[in-house]
């Protein structure tokens, strides 16, 4: 054997060993900018080693969902994902995609797309389309792409929305000009689209969110910043600490948004830059110029969730009739085919808790509990109790309903507009009735009655 015939054979890559960062039952969000992921001619030029190193990040880190941002060959995205056993996932112009084609085929197909990436256990896929395409231009030609997965979460059916967006990018007064009517239209989207569902937005914002990149200018994304009552950027304390989320920057310009449904289940101080380095040698080089951003959420997985499947919000009389604030009432329903104890559970507002059930409360299957005002308002022939504070407190002009377990999890949640909430003596409930992931809409326009708190919404019995 010649020297040169050692010096040419193959040298395997060792696999890199990177930690598990993700949870075994709660939902472990990741985004991803994988700088020109596949792309021979721009980012890391050793194309099956960039490859290697963003399937070995991926799959050690044990996500359940990844949005991933600069993915340009879409051979290099389906080998990616078929090196990760349990995984599926769909890059921006898959034929599934709605407009997909039509907006992220450019340049022969190399161009930066957006994709999303999940356990094909967790969930299933329910629709993919690209949205806010008259923004397309803001958005530098890439306009989000909004996945649907369904799957059961905390014991029932639900669907989660996730967004995933790669902005304009760059520091100049030009780009900022571009984000910034980006972010309005997006907010106003997911403002009428989703005024009560659970929508993540992940992905390269391309600016950070406590002040721009672009000097003496306002974060682009200050409208959600400000409203507090809807949207939340876990990621925001991040940026506050001086966190960076890329290998050459100071800013955080990589996050997550999400609705206020979303921040109830947020894990409290989960949002983190990974920083792969110690596994990954040459990191900034041979895989990204951006650090994974990760961040948890208590939505139980599969089911379980300490035996408070199937019980949901079902209704809620925020505008009470008359003037007396003792009717207001939130129906509370176990759509499960167990009893499940709600001893100590809590029903709380935006602001504070407002009734706490007592001890040996149990919610037979089928069957439904109401809290009212006050006992004054109660009427024969349900099962109701009086708000241990002494009322609801439920604001016109648009609030939170949220039930707690005894732990303090939050088991179900819903937010009203004010426009949800302007008709006297009328509801808010399910659609379909006793559903848990139905949508909320006027009691009277799925009923003949205007509400029907303890009883269905045809007003029978349950």
């Amino acid at each position: 054997m010649t020297l040169a015939t050692l010096t040419t054979a193959p040298v395997a890559r060792a696999a890199a060993s990177v930690p598990s960062q993700g949870s075994p039952t709660q939902l472990d969000v990741g985004n991803w900018n994988v700088e020109w992921f596949g792309a021979p001619d721009f980012g890391p030029t050793d194309e099956a080693l960039q490859q290697q190193n963003v399937r070995d990040v991926m799959a050690g880190a044990d996500m359940d969902v990844w949005g991933l941002s600069e993915v340009v060959s879409t051979s290099a995205f389906d080998t990616l994902v078929a090196g990760m056993p349990g995984y599926t996932g769909v890059v921006a112009n898959d034929p599934i995609v709605t407009n997909g084609a039509q907006y992220y085929s450019d340049f022969g197909d190399t161009e930066q797309k957006v994709a999303l990436v999940w356990r094909a256990d967790m969930a299933t896929l329910v629709s993919a389309k690209v949205i806010l395409t008259g923004q397309n231009s803001n958005f530098a030609g890439r306009p989000p792409v909004e996945f649907t997965l369904r799957g059961t979460f905390d014991g029932v059916t639900r669907d989660l929305v996730f967004i995933v967006l790669h902005a304009k990018a760059g520091s100049t007064q030009e780009a900022w000009n571009l984000r910034n009517p980006a972010s309005q239209a997006l907010k106003s989207y997911l403002d009428t689209t989703y005024p009560t569902q659970n929508v993540f937005v992940v992905g390269d914002w391309n600016d950070d969110v406590d002040t721009s990149i672009t000097s003496q200018k306002a974060s682009p994304y200050a409208n959600f910043v400000n409203d507090v009552a809807r949207y939340t950027f876990p990621t925001r304390a991040l940026s506050l600490a001086g966190v960076a989320s890329t290998t050459s920057y100071p800013d955080f310009i990589d996050h997550q948004l999400t609705t206020d449904e979303v921040q109830a289940k947020y894990v409290a101080g989960s949002a983190t830059a990974f920083q792969p380095q110690p596994y990954v040698p040459n990191y900034a080089t041979t895989t990204s110029d951006h650090y994974p951003v990760l961040a948890r959420y208590d939505f139980v997985i599969g089911g379980g969730g300490g035996g408070t499947a199937g019980v949901v919000i079902n209704e809620v009389l925020a505008n009470e009739p008359g003037s007396s604030t003792d009717g207001e009432a939130v129906e509370i329903v176990n759509t499960g085919g167990t009893a499940v104890s709600i001893a100590g559970w809590t029903v709380r507002d935006a602001s504070a808790v407002r009734h706490t059930f007592a001890a040996g409360t149990t919610l037979q299957p089928g069957k439904a509990i109401t809290v009212f005002g006050a006992g004054s308002a109660i009427p024969g022939g349900i099962v109701a109790v009086a708000a241990t504070t002494g009322g609801l407190n439920l604001s016109n002009s648009g609030d939170q309903v949220i039930l707690r377990d005894s732990a303090g999890t939050t088991v179900q949640s819903m937010t009203y507009t004010s426009s949800q909430a302007n008709s006297d003596g009328v509801s808010l409930n399910r659609s379909p009735d006793g559903t848990a992931t139905g949508s909320w809409v006027k009691h009277d326009t799925i009923s003949t009655l205007t509400r029907s708190p303890g009883r269905r919404a045809d007003g029978t019995v349950y």
